[in-house]
């Protein structure tokens, strides 16, 4: 049984299991401006239209940190490879992390540092 739980465990982390984040442009911004967030995955199974856009909004949602607050960012455009967001005002300066998460998927973090 418990290879069974480890085996289920290690598929739900393969690749193509959810949104993958590349880079984010511009890497680093203050409060408010807009940036970026370019990967793979974004519109979640089956919403690719095959042109970049999403046949339909997922569920998701782009957050700025790792740890508690984080900051949810303002979606102005959401793609299959590209989501533009404005960078939240409760986001924390310094160094931090770009989370999209999508269908209760979450990415890879993409580096970002807020200014002040």
């Amino acid at each position: 049984m418990k290879s069974v739980a480890a085996a289920l465990g290690l598929a739900a982390c393969q690749p193509g299991s959810g949104p993958t984040i590349d880079r984010v442009v511009p890497a680093q911004g203050t409060r408010g401006a807009m940036v970026t967030v370019h990967g793979d995955g974004f519109c979640g199974e089956g919403r690719g239209a095959g042109d970049g856009t999403c046949t339909t909004l997922p569920p998701g949602s782009v957050d700025f940190g790792l740890e508690l607050p984080m900051a949810r960012a303002l979606v102005l455009s959401w793609g299959e490879t590209a989501i533009a967001v404005t960078v939240p005002d409760a986001a924390r300066v310094g160094a931090t992390e770009v989370i999209v998460t999508v269908d209760g998927r979450s990415s890879n973090a993409g580096a970002f540092e807020v200014l002040p």
